[in-house]
C-alpha cells in the first residue's frame, strides 16, 4: 500500500492542524472522535471530527492541497 507521503498527501496531523486553525481552537481543548483518510471518488480526503464541549465540528479536508472542502459545527 502506498504511504500517505508517497501519494503526495499532507498527512493526518497536518489535516488536524488545519481544522483546528479554522475552528479557532487549540488541540488541548478538543477531543477528536475521528481523523482518517478517506477516498472520495478517487480523491483523497481527510475526515476530521472533534468536540469542543458539546459542540461537534466536522471537517473534510483535501489530502493533497489541505483545502477545507466542508466544515460544519453542530450545537448540542
Amino acid at each position: 500500500a502506498a504511504t500517505e507521503a508517497s501519494r503526495g498527501f499532507i498527512g493526518v496531523d497536518r489535516a488536524k492542524s488545519i481544522a483546528l486553525g479554522h475552528a479557532g481552537v487549540s488541540a488541548s481543548s478538543v477531543s477528536f472522535s475521528k481523523a482518517k483518510l478517506d477516498d472520495d471518488d478517487g480523491r483523497g480526503v481527510y475526515e476530521i471530527e472533534f468536540y469542543v464541549g458539546n459542540t461537534e465540528y466536522d471537517y473534510e479536508i483535501d489530502a493533497h492541497s489541505g483545502a477545507i472542502l466542508e466544515a460544519s459545527a453542530e450545537n448540542d
